[in-house]
C-alpha cells in the first residue's frame, strides 16, 4: 500500500473510528494541528478516542520530535542559510516566540545551540548580553541567531531588524561575528543575511 496517497481521514482511521477522524479534522482543520497541537485531554474529549488511542497519537508527536532533535545532532558544518533553517525547523510548531543562539567555531562547525529567551505569543524579549553570554562561555568564534513567528508570517518586524543590528554591533566589540539571523515561519522561513539586513 502506498500510504502517500491516503487522505488525512484514511490515515487517522488507523488510530480511531472514521467518524471520529472526520470530527477531529473538522475541529482542528488539518492533520498537522491534530498531531502537533491537540493535548491529551483535548483528544480524549472526542467520542471514539480512548486513552490508548490518545497515547498512540502522542507517541507519533514524540517520534517526530526525536527525529528533529537527531537531525540537529547530525548537522556538523554550516554551509548555507538553508541548512540553518532546517536545523531550527522545530520552531515552526511553537505557540510562543523562542530566541535561539547557534554557536560556531572558526571553521563554521556547530558547537551547539541554546534557547536564550521565551517570549509571549508575538514577542521574544531577547537581549544581546544573553546571547553573547552563552557564546563566550562556549568559546564560540561566531554565532547565528534564530527565532520563530508563531503567527506563521516570517516577515521581519522593525524590532527584529533593530535587535539584529544591536547583536551585530555587540558582536564586533566582543570579536564574535553574527553571521545570520533566521526567522522561522509556518510556510516559509527567511535569512536576514539573504535579505540584506546583515552585510
Amino acid at each position: 500500500m502506498n500510504l502517500e496517497y491516503l487522505s488525512d481521514v484514511e490515515l487517522l482511521e488507523n488510530f480511531m473510528p472514521k467518524e471520529t477522524a472526520m470530527n477531529i479534522l473538522h475541529e482542528y482543520s488539518n492533520i498537522y494541528n491534530v498531531v502537533n497541537c491537540a493535548t491529551e485531554k483535548q483528544l480524549k474529549a472526542f467520542k471514539g478516542i480512548t486513552a490508548m488511542r490518545a497515547k498512540k497519537i502522542l507517541c507519533i508527536r514524540e517520534l517526530v520530535s526525536r527525529m528533529q532533535r537527531e537531525k540537529q545532532k547530525q548537522l556538523k558544518i554550516i554551509t548555507t542559510p538553508r541548512s540553518v533553517i532546517e536545523y531550527f525547523s522545530f520552531l515552526e510548531d511553537k505557540d510562543k516566540e523562542e530566541f535561539w543562539v547557534m554557536m560556531l567555531n572558526t571553521k563554521n562547525g556547530v558547537i551547539g545551540s541554546k534557547c536564550v529567551s521565551v517570549g509571549t505569543l508575538n514577542m521574544a524579549l531577547a537581549q544581546p548580553r544573553e546571547m553573547f553570554n552563552v557564546a563566550v562561555r562556549h568559546m564560540a568564534s561566531s554565532i547565528i541567531v534564530a527565532h520563530n513567528h508563531p503567527s506563521g508570517d516570517c516577515t521581519p518586524s522593525m524590532e527584529d531588524i533593530a535587535v539584529t543590528k544591536n547583536i551585530i554591533k555587540a558582536g564586533k566589540l566582543l570579536q564574535i561575528e553574527c553571521l545570520d539571523h533566521i526567522i522561522i515561519g509556518r510556510q516559509k522561513s527567511i535569512s536576514l543575511k539573504q535579505e540584506g539586513v546583515i552585510r
